[in-house]
């Protein structure tokens, strides 16, 4: 066996011993051809067919650290790697502490050839690295959704990357698209932070109370008959296309309602089955504030607006919830199963129906776009509030043309052909579902919104198809029963005081500590300022870092931190520098902790 065969087997088994099918994907793998070139440095680099260096020809290594050090930017977590070369910008990045590092190639053949030219076995071993290989470059969104990181840097090898450009452009593309979802978390939390805490706050009783969205799990699957199929009423201007029929349709499919479409429905005399709001906003409140559905199950997560849970219902089924405060409740309680969240409620009122195992599901008024200039369905909230604040130099119409402008429109494929005008905020709304389409739990999903934004894996469908299916609302009434027949009994209560008591103490504790560090950190930065000795103040913060980590309340107390590019900026040139960015660390530690105490209740009170 050759030098290169040998290699190539080693590589397979490394690679096999953590992904057996990768590994026989390459060792099937047709032949690229590379041509081995040592660098100057020694090191082992390549030629493409083309003749372009996939590496430096001086010292690949030296090359792979520089592109690694300005991937990994201070609030970078995740490496995604266009092109995966000899492998030495995957080493480079593990090197550099990377918490993942996802390889991009188009064609495993490239892996292959790799293999042949330099031994990676401690590389490929590593556990923090991933790859995606050929077939559909979106599938880099769920490997990035399944590596819980969120952000993902881009270091890219061109020699790779013009090979095989439409490929590599979508994986781009992909990536782009996950980075600005994170982008967009992170600015609602900078905005709602706080609220989201109050709310939990106040909902200790009834998050721990309610059972969760994991007991309705294939309710409606059918065993002996076909799925139930079910209709999501979503609040854009083709809502109004479909509700006109909405009673025969709920006498053919389970009726689940957002909360900015139920004054809509409502209009036409109809409850919903499922009532869904996530939103922990006062204005999602008030979508339902005047209005009476007690007919219908409440699904939610514990961070909504506390009123939401006053209201008459049949009962309320809860989301596991988004935020460390209430999963530390979850931790007391019971946990509820996570629920999707893809920034609109429509996503979560569609995981809703997967989970209860509906199929196929419709979507009404899942617009995602300004369909005529229109915004929202006649009746909701948002319509009506336009149309009665607007005024002769001030009419609706300029209202929704705020509203086309504001979020940065654009022109995309319509559903029904043509093109509509949607934007960036409501574009990653469709991608969202894009990215969960191709998933093997994903039901059929069928948009009855011609004039909709065109949603790859959602078809358009006819309303005339939805209304010629068989009735079934008996079964579904028999579903809803046994619904029902998991809430708590009237009048209970599972109180959340158990766990409200350590929280407390935990909270208490990091408080002090942080207040502590920030002082000995402020301390420093004098010390160094006058060439003084640091070791003691060093001792002091290492001493408080593992105090802090050592308890479960870490996550609950750091919910409210800025990002560390808010809060350190450029990277410390010195350790003065360091120290004053440790002070503001600190500072807002103790803040979020002190918060979190000020607004959860004596524990004395949830008893």
């Amino acid at each position: 066996m050759s030098g290169a065969e040998a290699l190539l087997e080693a590589n397979l088994g490394a690679l096999g011993r953590r992904f057996p099918e990768l590994a026989a994907l390459v060792a099937s793998a047709g032949e690229l051809e590379l041509a081995p070139c040592p660098a100057a440095s020694g090191e082992m680099s390549a030629r493409s067919a083309s003749g372009a260096w996939l590496h430096s020809s001086r010292d690949p290594r030296a090359e792979a650290r520089r592109l690694a050090s300005a991937c990994l930017k201070p609030d970078v977590d995740t490496a995604l790697l266009l092109g995966f070369g000899l492998g030495y910008a995957a080493e480079a990045c593990l090197e550099a502490g990377a918490e993942a590092v996802l390889v991009c190639e188009a064609d495993a053949a490239a892996l292959k050839a790799a293999f042949r030219l330099r031994e990676l076995g401690a590389t490929l071993s590593d556990e923090r690295l991933g790859f995606v290989v050929g077939g559909d470059p979106e599938a880099v969104v769920s490997a990035l959704e399944l590596s819980g990181r969120s952000k993902a840097g881009r270091l890219e090898i061109k020699a790779v990357t013009s090979a095989f450009p439409e490929w590599f452009e979508r994986a781009r593309g992909a990536c782009d698209r996950w980075n600005a979802k994170g982008e967009v978390n992170e600015n609602t939390l900078r905005r709602f932070g706080r609220l989201w805490v109050r709310n939990l706050a106040r909902n200790l009783e009834t998050a721990a109370a309610s059972p969760g969205v994991e007991r309705l799990t294939g309710l409606f699957a059918g065993e002996a008959a076909p799925p139930i199929p079910a209709i999501v009423l979503a609040a854009g201007p083709s809502l109004d296309l479909v509700l006109p029929r909405i009673r025969e349709i709920s006498r053919r499919a389970l009726v689940v309602c957002v909360d900015t479409a139920l004054r809509s429905l409502l209009r036409f005399g109809l409850e919903p089955d499922f009532l869904v709001l996530v939103d922990p906003q006062y204005w999602n409140w008030r979508h339902l504030a005047d209005l009476e559905s007690p007919s219908s199950f409440l699904v939610s997560e514990s961070a909504a607006w506390p009123a939401v849970f006053r209201a008459p219902r049949r009962g309320a089924f809860l989301g596991g919830s988004l935020f460390p405060l209430g999963r530390r409740i979850e931790d007391t309680a019971g946990v509820k199963g996570r629920l999707g969240a893809g920034g609109s409620v429509a996503t979560s009122a569609w995981d809703l129906c997967r989970i209860m195992g509906c199929a196929p599901i419709w979507m009404a008024g899942l617009d995602l776009s300004y369909p005529g200039g229109r915004t929202h369905a006649a009746a909701s909230l948002f319509e009506q509030r336009v149309l009665a604040e607007g005024s002769r130099l001030e009419p609706a119409s300029s209202a929704q043309a705020a509203a086309l402008v504001g979020g940065r429109s654009y022109e995309a494929p319509s559903a029904g052909g043509g093109t509509v005008r949607t934007d960036e905020r409501m574009s990653l709304y469709a991608w969202w579902f894009e990215s969960r389409f191709p998933r093997p739990s994903s039901p059929p999903t069928i948009s009855l919104c011609p004039e909709g934004l065109a949603i790859s894996g959602m078809p358009l469908g006819r309303l005339e198809d939805l209304l010629a299916l068989p009735e079934r609302r008996d079964e579904i009434d028999c579903g809803l029963a046994a619904a029902a027949a998991m809430l708590p009994p009237e009048g209970s209560r599972d109180s959340a005081a158990s766990g409200l008591v350590a929280l407390r103490a935990q909270l208490e504790r990091i408080a002090l500590a942080a207040e502590r560090a920030e002082a000995a950190a402020r301390a420093g930065s004098r010390e160094f300022a006058s060439g003084g000795d640091c070791a003691s103040t060093l001792t002091v913060l290492d001493r408080a870092d593992a105090d802090i980590l050592a308890l479960e309340a870490r996550d609950v107390a750091g919910f409210l931190l800025p990002s560390i590019r808010d809060l350190a900026g450029r990277k410390a040139r010195d350790l003065g520098e360091s120290f004053a960015q440790s002070e503001a660390l600190y500072r807002s530690l103790g803040e979020s902790a002190r918060y979190h105490l000020a607004v959860l209740p004596p524990a004395s009170d949830a008893s």
